[in-house]
């Protein structure tokens, strides 16, 4: 099997995934495994009944996987990295994204529309993400393929995570809500203005272009194909694949950095 855990890896994982307390059920034999083949299912797209059986059996991993997402154990772990404060996080950038829904995906129960909808790209969802100077995933946030990006913002902020002392966005973000909720936290918001409008702020080039990093993080987030095309009927499935992909992309970061 490809790009399995390495040990280093692993030493982030373990003691999240074996944390004591109550438990209910029968806990699966390998947890390790359990979150290797979460991760295949994340970067190949492949139906849970295909999961290699080296894995163990799929039903058993698609019920782990559930059980961690409802308890929010990804937020755990996103929390934990951004905590850490091992990169810098003074300057961060927010943006979205559209993501093509299979058709499989609608049909939820209730009749939900658990972050479905229609845009100029059909049936979509969109992901909202908010990142750190090392383009290192601190926010996410999913909805309607329709939703402005203006409606996006506020979850991202809050969200929690550390504080921006600058942050990054395009147009798509220019507002004046925008630019007084920065200052209300302390913060600046280097947005460059629309052409309508009366009174011009220039921006920072060179800081500015530290913005390429929030589109390098969705490049790689939509490396794994259960992210790049949405076939999750829930929101919150969903939003746990996007999240179990920017762990790994910050572990990685950490194991492979010199």
């Amino acid at each position: 099997m490809r790009n399995l855990m390495s040990d280093d890896e692993w030493l982030f994982f373990e003691p999240f995934l074996h944390a004591p307390g109550p438990k209910s059920g029968r806990p699966p034999s390998n947890h390790r495994l359990t979150l290797d083949g979460i991760f295949w299912i994340a970067r190949t797209g492949a139906p849970w009944r295909d999961l290699p059986n080296y894995f163990g059996k799929w039903s058993s991993v698609y019920r782990q996987f559930r059980r961690w997402t409802l308890l929010g154990v990804w937020d755990v772990l996103l929390d934990a990295l951004n905590d850490a404060k091992a990169v810098p996080d003074t300057v961060q950038m927010i943006d979205s994204t559209i993501i093509r829904a299979h058709h499989q995906a609608a049909g939820a129960k209730g009749g939900l529309k658990e972050g479905l909808g229609r845009s100029k790209g059909g049936f979509t969802s969109k992901i909202h993400l908010r990142t750190n100077a090392e383009g290192l995933p601190i926010a996410l946030e999913i909805s309607e393929g329709q939703t402005s990006d203006y409606k996006g913002y506020a979850p991202l902020m809050e969200w929690g995570g550390p504080d921006a002392k600058v942050l990054l966005a395009d147009k798509g973000y220019d507002a004046n809500s925008i630019r007084d909720d920065m200052e209300k936290r302390g913060g600046y918001a280097m947005i460059p203005m629309r052409k309508n409008r009366k009174e011009i702020t220039p921006v920072d080039d060179f800081v500015y272009g530290l913005r390429n990093q929030v589109e390098r993080c969705f490049n790689k987030l939509k490396n794994a194909r259960r992210v790049a095309t949405r076939y999750d009927k829930t929101m919150l499935s969903f939003l746990g694949f996007v999240q179990v992909t920017s762990i790994r992309v910050w572990v990685k970061y950490f194991v492979n950095r010199t």
